[in-house]
């Protein structure tokens, strides 16, 4: 029995191994709430929703083509609206993944979206607790939301 126990654990511990260091990758940063898109971001969909006047269906497609990429989060933006959706994924090279919503936008040309990596993520975990040192309480209490949600998004507790 223990020797189960001991090898499960050891498996356990392999793989989290494993893992994690599949996730390590260099922050990369892609924006563009103007329409423009990254080479690995492609617009898939941009279409009226239904009979709603500035509405759009909006999807856009992730194919890494130089590297895996550990994805937080994918940022839809447009003129007027913008959607935050967590992905918390790895996406391989070669392979893709799709992202949309239903925004709001005076012109389908507008439609964009942001990629934050994981590393960006914990990066930036890592500046708001350098810097809540130095902030009022309201501006505390508005980048410890942020934390937080990039903390559920990540599952990383960085330390300061």
């Amino acid at each position: 029995m223990k020797k189960q126990i001991i090898g499960a654990f050891a498996s356990v511990l392999v793989m989290t191994i494993v893992m994690s260091s599949m996730q390590t990758i260099d922050a990369i940063s892609y924006t563009g709430h103007d329409g423009s898109l990254s080479k690995d971001l492609q617009k898939t969909l941009v279409k009226p929703y239904g009979n709603k006047k500035d509405y759009w269906s909006y999807i856009v497609m992730l194919c890494p083509t130089t590297h895996n990429m550990a994805v937080a989060e994918v940022i839809l933006k447009s003129d007027s609206d913008k959607v935050v959706l967590g992905v918390n994924k790895v996406v391989r090279q070669g392979e893709c993944s799709h992202y949309g919503a239903v925004m709001k936008a005076k012109d389908g040309k507008t439609l964009g979206a942001e990629l934050v990596t994981k590393g960006e993520a914990v990066e930036k975990m890592i500046q708001i607790l350098k810097d809540s040192q130095n902030m009022s309480s309201i501006q505390r209490d508005n980048m410890m939301s942020e934390f937080i949600r990039l903390y559920i998004v990540t599952g990383f507790l960085p330390r300061s």
